[in-house]
């Protein structure tokens, strides 16, 4: 329905799309996406005709985009620009008429099948209730919703968007993003929307196209396109991709503490084995993994939170199955990878008959460097009445080698002091 045929086009001197090949089918919803001068608003307007194009060929419906007149044009595509601001102070009424100017003869005025459509766009949109207000007195989700009114009355098959939420917030975000599914899904509407939200366009997209440098980097389903190798290539970014479980899509996480000028590149000499469970040891995990730290973790039951994070990460784990005790075959594992390891990190579990052994095993470590999170005391965590207590207790009179920390926030400066 829509293709491009390697499209280029330069600002004065400075290349800003490089060969851009699409094909988008009728009925599609893509995303366009990418870093800040990527090409993205530039390559819609080379779509929509705004800007013409160095050199390339755009089709639409196998016509040559430049052989429409501007009349024919707004009848097959529409476009809902990034600045939504109305130089008039209109009424929404009068606004959204302006959508059905391809469809009117010179001075013929407004007739009842244009009345017709803009009432039925304003009730697709809910802006019906809006039409006698002034376009200065909506808020930044009514405004949006109402210049998305006045593309839908060209009746246009291709709807094109550049950051129709970028000044929204979340509450009208999803909205915006509603009524663009069910356009969509419901009105068979072709939409091409520009954006630098990647969970927005990843949750309603059906495909993706990411760019970098004016050329496509990746294109297809979110979960293809979307992958932590891409956006770290792309955004120069580290980030963790999950899966939305109400929509199996992918989402993104940034990691923080981790940037241009902290970036891990390789991993570090320094080994981190981590003791923990029951999500303690989440937040902490991700971060040391992503400076670095060479990091393994156990014994962990299967299906913990710690364990799902470690999983994801690839960290090496030592794991059990839940409710039952630690066997000796585990404990032997996790002692293999204590003695690898120069550090030993206890997080601030709680303890029962089941996992009494993961904190046993530090007595048979004098000599190691550990860390010991003690922001929660040992009696809250202790569920064998004092057993759990009394070897912590142990540990602190035998072993010179602890450090107490009550601050999680100092974890990275205290293993840092202990690198040197």
């Amino acid at each position: 329905m829509l293709r491009t045929d390697k499209i280029k086009f330069s600002y004065a001197a400075e290349e800003i799309l490089k060969g851009i090949d699409l094909e988008i089918e009728a009925g599609s919803f893509i995303g366009i996406i990418g870093p800040n001068a990527s090409g993205k608003s530039t390559l819609l307007k080379n779509i929509s005709s705004s800007l013409k194009s160095d050199s390339g060929t755009v089709y639409l419906d196998s016509k040559l985009l430049n052989d429409y007149s501007s009349i024919e044009l707004a009848r097959k595509m529409a476009v809902v620009p990034q600045n939504t601001e109305v130089n008039f102070n209109f009424n929404v009424y009068d606004i959204i008429m302006m959508g059905r100017h391809p469809y009117q003869k010179r001075w013929s005025g407004v007739n009842e099948k244009d009345k017709k459509i803009v009432k039925e766009v304003m009730e697709v949109t809910d802006t019906l209730k809006l039409r006698s207000k002034s376009i200065n007195e909506l808020s930044g989700g009514e405004r949006q919703r109402v210049i998305i009114a006045r593309a839908l009355a060209q009746k246009p098959d291709v709807l094109l968007l550049d950051e129709p939420t970028s000044s929204l917030d979340i509450n009208y975000q999803g909205e915006i993003y509603d009524l663009l599914n069910y356009l969509n899904q419901e009105l068979n509407l072709t939409i091409i929307t520009v954006s630098h939200d990647l969970n927005l366009t990843a949750q309603y997209c059906e495909e993706l196209i990411l760019l970098k440098e004016g050329r496509i980097f990746a294109a297809g389903p979110a979960e293809e396109v979307l992958t932590e190798e891409n956006i770290r290539q792309v955004y120069k970014a580290e980030v963790l991709i999950k899966t939305n479980p109400l929509s199996d899509r992918p989402f993104i996480t940034l990691v923080p503490e981790v940037n241009k000028f902290n970036r891990k590149t390789e991993k570090k000499d320094f080994k981190i084995h981590i003791i923990a469970g029951g999500g303690t040891a989440k937040k902490f995990i991700y971060k040391l993994e992503n400076l670095g730290y060479q990091l393994s973790i156990g014994v962990l039951n299967i299906g913990d939170a710690d364990w799902q994070a470690a999983k994801e990460l690839g960290i090496e784990i030592v794991e059990a199955p839940p409710f039952i005790d630690i066997s000796k075959a585990e404990i032997k594992q996790n002692k293999k990878l204590i003695e690898k390891a120069d550090l030993i990190i206890l997080s601030d579990l709680p303890f029962g008959h089941g996992n009494l052994a993961n904190l046993e095993i530090l007595l048979d470590y004098p000599d190691k460097a550990k860390i010991l999170f003690s922001n929660l005391k040992i009696k809250k965590r202790d569920y064998i009445k004092g057993k759990a207590e009394k070897i912590w207790n142990k540990l602190l009179e035998e072993d010179e080698n602890i450090l107490l920390l009550d601050d999680k926030s100092r974890l990275t400066s205290e293993i840092k002091k202990l690198e040197n």
